[in-house]
């Protein structure tokens, strides 16, 4: 035990739970997306044992819980998009939904992989337009149930970690047009995928003041607390919570003790990093693009500013350490440390970032993490998967400490 934990209380709930540490690499909906005949995930049994050797225990997938809890067939036709940062294929392809995941989760199983289920996809989830109360939030209840008595049916529930009900609350979440009635932006129609990842890309750089009026904090607390509530009430031996991205001060403040984990992700990003880099505005896909001013910004902010990014990623650490243990929920981050978006392209190099992101990796015992990820590329179409020695180094280093 370090000695910052230590000095801070004599129990670390760490110990107690199995695994000890969990090292999760972040398949998204790539697991699903990218599997046929020459995909980046076509050979599941080879993506998982490639996983092991990297020394993770841990995947992170949309469970799809729309397709696979909806009332609708789970049998559905992906286009191909082979442009898009996360979840790219090459070709049209047919899935079915819910057999997939069962075969996916079995796998895992079979290898002692631990799995987190999550979702991008809750705004897909549509909330009837005379519900109130609770019953605005029975139709992601239903979904999810579905979902996990499917698992369930298959005596899979014991590998789930736990499950993650909203993807980066609220950029990816169906309460978003409640949101916005609240703030008087009804109407607004929800962004596309690519419009939320950037949203939920940038953490808020914290005013003064709240950003959710007294209405939205209501609306956002009785969904937390329902939700958690009635999942835990079904299901007793499972965890459940919604993971963040922005927002952290806002849910603080609540006061919710109803998180089974605390699942936040922390960047590199602040108004400082923003106006160095330039990183906003770039367009952020795997077309052709001229990033030659990007990295060489990049390199520059590193040079000068590198010991004060690190002070606040610390910084960081320690808010979601003490936060953890005010709520007595595990700590855990998926997506994490540099900049979220990065890509195999000619004008960008993976040197920084790696290098990066070990730092804070190896710090992150002693703020009380119970799970990390050395980076949101941890995929086998990003270049760096072959990389075995430095996945190993990094992974084993955490589970070691």
């Amino acid at each position: 035990m370090s000695a910052l934990t230590a000095s801070n209380h004599s129990y670390d709930m760490r110990d107690h739970l199995v695994p000890q540490r969990i090292t999760n690499a972040m398949w998204d909906f790539s697991w699903l997306q990218g599997h046929h005949p020459g995909g980046p995930f076509a050979d599941w049994d080879r993506a998982l044992d490639d996983l092991v050797e990297r020394r993770f225990n841990a995947v992170r997938i949309d469970a799809f819980p729309h397709i696979v809890g909806g009332t609708g067939s789970p049998r559905q036709m992906l286009k191909a998009s082979p442009l898009l940062n996360w979840g790219q294929s090459t070709v049209d392809h047919e899935h079915d939904y819910a057999a997939e995941l069962v075969e996916f989760v079995g796998k895992c199983r079979q290898r002692g992989i631990g799995v987190i289920l999550s979702t991008w996809s809750a705004k897909e989830i549509a909330i009837p337009d005379d519900a109130q109360g609770d019953a605005r939030f029975h139709p992601l209840w239903q979904a999810w149930e579905r979902t996990l008595d499917l698992l369930a049916k298959h005596d899979l529930l014991r590998c789930v970690l736990y499950v993650d009900f909203d993807q980066e609350f609220p950029f990816f979440s169906n309460l978003q047009p409640l949101l916005a009635k609240l703030e008087g932006r009804e109407g607004e129609a929800p962004g596309n995928a690519a419009d939320a990842m950037e949203a939920a890309g940038r953490r808020e750089p914290g005013l003064p003041q709240l950003a959710w009026n007294p209405a939205q904090m209501k609306l956002v607390s009785d969904y937390f607390a329902a939700t958690c509530g009635h999942f835990q009430k079904r299901y007793p031996a499972l965890r459940f919570t919604f993971s963040l991205t922005g927002y952290w001060k806002e849910v603080r403040a609540m006061g919710l003790h109803v998180f089974d984990v605390l699942e936040l992700h922390l960047w590199i990003h602040s108004p400082r990093f923003e106006a160095r880099t330039g990183f906003n505005p770039l367009t952020k896909d795997r077309g052709e693009h001229d990033y030659k001013d990007y990295m060489n910004r990049l390199a520059d902010s590193f040079r000068s500013m590198r010991p004060m990014f690190m002070q606040a990623m610390h910084n960081q650490m320690r808010e979601a350490g003490e936060w953890s243990r005010e709520i007595a929920a595990p700590l855990v981050t998926t997506e994490a440390w540099g900049p979220w978006w990065h890509m195999d392209h000619p004008d960008l190099q993976w040197d920084l970032l790696r290098d990066w992101c070990e730092e804070c990796m190896a710090a992150a015992p002693a703020y009380g993490f119970w799970g990390i990820t050395p980076w949101n590329y941890s995929h086998p179409y990003w270049a760096n998967w072959s990389d075995v020695a430095w996945y190993q180094r990094v992974n084993e280093r955490f589970l070691k400490s």
